[in-house]
């Protein structure tokens, strides 16, 4: 092969790899507008709706942490979109540990970092899972208390521990 075949060879190669990858980046954007568009539906025709709600607030968290580099807003923009969708979860069903840790995680996280927010909800979310003895769940929630601890502060000082959870709905 000569030099000019090897350069257009290797500019097909590229060309190509290029463009396969921005279909799949095409189709993932497609596939997540679809998704928050059918959701968003879903709420405006039953603003209680427990499980769009749910889903909503995690698609944009997912969402958010997708974006890896840390000097965008983006993944803050999607993380802070999607507090209102967990919060109005946990209004629907206020036993809900998963929203509730979910929520917990959010506020922890450094884009948002909100020390109380992140502890309150996860010392919930624990409470939740060890009334409904699961054990995954309450390991997640432990995992998570004893890092906030460490990055906030410590939750038992501040009277963390005495928060009271919502009865079974």
């Amino acid at each position: 092969m000569s030099g000019q075949t090897k350069f257009w060879s290797f500019i097909l190669v590229f060309l190509l790899m290029m463009s396969c990858s921005s279909c799949a980046w095409l189709k993932s954007n497609g596939e997540w507008s679809y998704k928050k568009r059918d959701l968003k539906n879903k709420i405006l025709k039953n603003s209680n709706d427990y499980n769009a709600n749910y889903t909503l607030g995690i698609t944009y968290a997912l969402r958010g942490k997708k974006f890896l580099i840390p000097s965008t807003n983006w993944k803050k923009k999607f993380l802070k979109r999607a507090i209102p969708y967990l919060e109005q979860a946990i209004r629907i069903k206020p036993d809900s540990a998963e929203a509730h840790l979910a929520l917990g995680e959010i506020f922890g996280n450094d884009k948002i970092n909100d020390g109380f927010g992140a502890i309150r909800h996860t010392v919930i979310a624990k409470k939740l899972f060890e009334r409904k003895k699961n054990i995954e769940g309450l390991a997640i929630a432990k995992a998570n208390l004893q890092f906030f601890s460490k990055k906030f502060f410590s939750f038992d000082i501040l009277g963390f521990t005495e928060i009271q959870i919502p009865e079974p709905s």
